[in-house]
C-alpha cells in the first residue's frame, strides 16, 4: 500500500443549498449538503473528490484518497455520490439520481457555493476534479461543464474505475445480484442467516470481539469465505445503494411505485415493508417505472433509448479524445467494463489511460503504483513518467 500521512485535519462542513427544493418530512435529516475539508497552511492547489454511487462523501475509500491528495500538498474537497441520499435531499434539483448531465450540473453548482464559503485564510492555486466508480464518470462530466462555465477552471480530471455505459454496468450488477442470491427478498434473508451464523461461531470462539469488527458491514466481512460469498456480499451493497436511489426517486417524482403520492410516509412512519419490497426490485425497475417517466415528462422528444445513450461517457467522448486533461485509471478486470468498453476507454484517452492486469472493481485503490500514478496524472507528470 503507499505509505499516507498519519493525521489529515478534516472539517465537516454542513451547507444549505439556495436552491433546494422542499424536503419531504420522512427525510428530516437531510436538509443541508454535508461535504468534508482538508486544508493547507499555504496555498495550494484544491483536489474534488466525487464518491462512488450511493455513497456519501467520508468512505473508507475517501479517506485512503484524501491522506494520499493531503500528503502530496494538495486542499482537499470530498462530496458524496449524486446517488447518495443525503445529495438527493439537499442538493438535487430533480429528486430523481442517475442522470449524468442532471447529476453533473447539480454537483458543479454545489462545488461553486462550497468553495465560494471556504474560510478566506485557504488559498487555492488551481482546482482539479477526480471520483471513483460513479464518481469517476461524475468528475469528467463536471469538468466538461466547467470548460463551457468557467465558473471553477477545473485543470485536470482523473476517472478512477469509471462505468462507460451507467445503465449497462448497472444492469451487470443486477445481473450478479439475481445469480448469487436470488431475485426475491427470502434471497436476501437466506444471506444474512448464513452471515449472522457465522459470526456467532467466529464470536463464541473468540474471547473478545475486536474493535475494527464493531461496525456490521466490517464484521461480515471477515466471515465472507468463498467467490460466491463476496459476489453475493458486493451485489447486495449495490442494491441497498438502489434502494435509497428508488425510494427517493419516487417520492420526488410521484410515480407511486413503493409510496403514495397522496399520503407520503412521515417520520416515525415503519418503512419496513417498502424496503421489503425494493429489495426485489432490480435497478430496470428504477429505470422503467422512475427515471424514465419522470425525464421523459421533462425532455421533450427524449425516448427511453435516448435516456440510455445519455448515460455514457459518449456523450463528452469528443471532449475526453481532444482535451489532454483528462486522464482514467482502471483494470482489465473491471467487473463493471466489457471488454469492447475497456477498449473504447484506451481508444479514447490513449497514452492518458492506466489500465492494471488486476483488482476488479476499486479493489487496487490505495496501491502504492495506483496512488503514484494518480497524483502524476493530476500533477501533468504523467506523460514524463510513463505507464
Amino acid at each position: 500500500m503507499a505509505p499516507l500521512p498519519e493525521k489529515v485535519p478534516l472539517e465537516e462542513i454542513n451547507i444549505a443549498l439556495p436552491w433546494v427544493r422542499t424536503v419531504p418530512d420522512v427525510f428530516w435529516f437531510d436538509r443541508r449538503l454535508r461535504a468534508w475539508f482538508s486544508a493547507q497552511d499555504r496555498p495550494a492547489p484544491l483536489a474534488i473528490v466525487i464518491s462512488g454511487i450511493g455513497s456519501d462523501g467520508n468512505t473508507t475509500k475517501i479517506s485512503t484518497l484524501r491522506a494520499a491528495l493531503y500528503g502530496a500538498g494538495y486542499h482537499v474537497l470530498t462530496l458524496p455520490s449524486p446517488t447518495f441520499p443525503g445529495f438527493i435531499v439537499s442538493t438535487s434539483t430533480t429528486g430523481v439520481a442517475g442522470d449524468l448531465l442532471q447529476d453533473g450540473r447539480d454537483l458543479y453548482a454545489a462545488m461553486q457555493q462550497i468553495v465560494a464559503h471556504l474560510p478566506h485564510h485557504v488559498q487555492i492555486t488551481e482546482v482539479d476534479i477526480l471520483g471513483y466508480s460513479l464518481g469517476g464518470a461524475n468528475a469528467a462530466v463536471v469538468k466538461s461543464i466547467d470548460a463551457v462555465d468557467g465558473k471553477l477552471k477545473i485543470h485536470r480530471a482523473v476517472m478512477i474505475n469509471p462505468p462507460v455505459s451507467l445503465f449497462t454496468s448497472v444492469a451487470r450488477l443486477d445481473k450478479l445480484f439475481a445469480i448469487s442470491i436470488g431475485s426475491g427478498d427470502a434471497g436476501v434473508e437466506n444471506l444474512y442467516k448464513r452471515l449472522y451464523t457465522r459470526l456467532a461461531n467466529l464470536y463464541r470462539l473468540s474471547d473478545k470481539v475486536p474493535a475494527e469488527d464493531t461496525d456490521l458491514l466490517a464484521a461480515a466481512a471477515t466471515v465472507l469465505k468463498t467467490d460466491a460469498d463476496f459476489s453475493a456480499a458486493i451485489a447486495l451493497t449495490f442494491r441497498i445503494a438502489l434502494i435509497n436511489m428508488f425510494f427517493a426517486g419516487d417520492l420526488y417524482a410521484g410515480t407511486g411505485v413503493v409510496t403514495d403520492p397522496q399520503h407520503p410516509p412521515r417520520p416515525g412512519d415503519s418503512l419496513e415493508e417498502t424496503a421489503r419490497v425494493l429489495r426485489g426490485k432490480p435497478f430496470s425497475e428504477y429505470f422503467s417505472k422512475v427515471f424514465a417517466p419522470y425525464y421523459l415528462a421533462h425532455r421533450p422528444n427524449s425516448t427511453p433509448e435516448s435516456l440510455k445513450a445519455d448515460n455514457r461517457l459518449d456523450i463528452i467522448g469528443a471532449t475526453l479524445r481532444s482535451d489532454p486533461d483528462y486522464y482514467a485509471q482502471t483494470n482489465s478486470d473491471d467487473v463493471i467494463l466489457d471488454k469492447p468498453e475497456l477498449a473504447w476507454l484506451q481508444a479514447t484517452l490513449g497514452s492518458r489511460i492506466a489500465v492494471y492486469d488486476h483488482g476488479g472493481h476499486l479493489g487496487n485503490l490505495g496501491e502504492r503504483r495506483q496512488i503514484a500514478d494518480m497524483l502524476d496524472m493530476l500533477s501533468g507528470r504523467w506523460k514524463e513518467s510513463g505507464q
